[in-house]
């Protein structure tokens, strides 16, 4: 727990960056859930009547967007990319927020809280721990080139977390295809 500490410490202005760009995504998505209200009502009313047979498939999506990241951070472009995928997360949580409270009031925002919670939540902190690994190997890999320096031990290491982290979320999300559309409806009483 010190070592997690410790290192929060070290990296806190990296993690408030990340805090203050998923935050704006959020106000964004806060933002479009409210402007777009009258159009998605509808497909918002009909996802509530129909919320035990949707399917939370993220599998193939989270692979590729974390598979590709890890790549491009070899040649540091998977860093902005890494970047977007938080923001458009932030996003997704303030429009489903303002969608949703919009539409059922009180309920449908405590709903859609919990719905980040179960199927988003374990992906966003999984994609910050990935951001910091892949920013190292970005960061050491650019190191190579203008220090001559031989960083193959250090980058071995953070190749290794991120395939720890891409299996996590991996793990995770057949467990939302499993037990998503089972888990959900628990709280469908929030938009009855």
């Amino acid at each position: 727990m010190d070592k997690i500490k410790e290192y929060c410490r070290k990296k806190r202005f990296l993690l408030l960056f990340l805090a203050v760009l998923f935050l704006f995504g959020l106000i964004v998505g806060l933002y479009l859930g409210i402007d777009g209200i009258e159009i998605l009502k509808e497909d918002v009313l009909y996802y509530a009547k129909n919320i035990a047979v949707q399917s939370y498939n993220y599998l193939l999506i989270h692979f590729f967007f974390l598979t590709i990241s890890l790549v491009l951070s070899f040649f540091a472009i998977g860093i902005p990319l890494l970047c977007t995928i938080l923001f458009y997360e932030g996003m997704c949580l303030g429009f489903l927020l303002g969608i949703f409270s919009l539409t059922y009031g009180v309920g449908g925002g405590l709903f859609a809280t919990i719905f980040f919670i179960l199927t988003k939540l374990f992906f966003v902190v999984i994609l910050i721990v990935f951001f910091l690994k892949c920013l190292e190997i970005a960061r050491k890999m650019i190191g190579k080139y203008i220090y001559k320096t031989d960083p193959s031990i250090v980058i071995s290491k953070h190749l290794k977390a991120c395939f720890y982290l891409i299996g996590f979320v991996l793990i995770y999300d057949l467990f939302l295809i499993i037990l998503g559309n089972k888990i959900l409806p628990l709280f469908s009483f929030l938009i009855a």
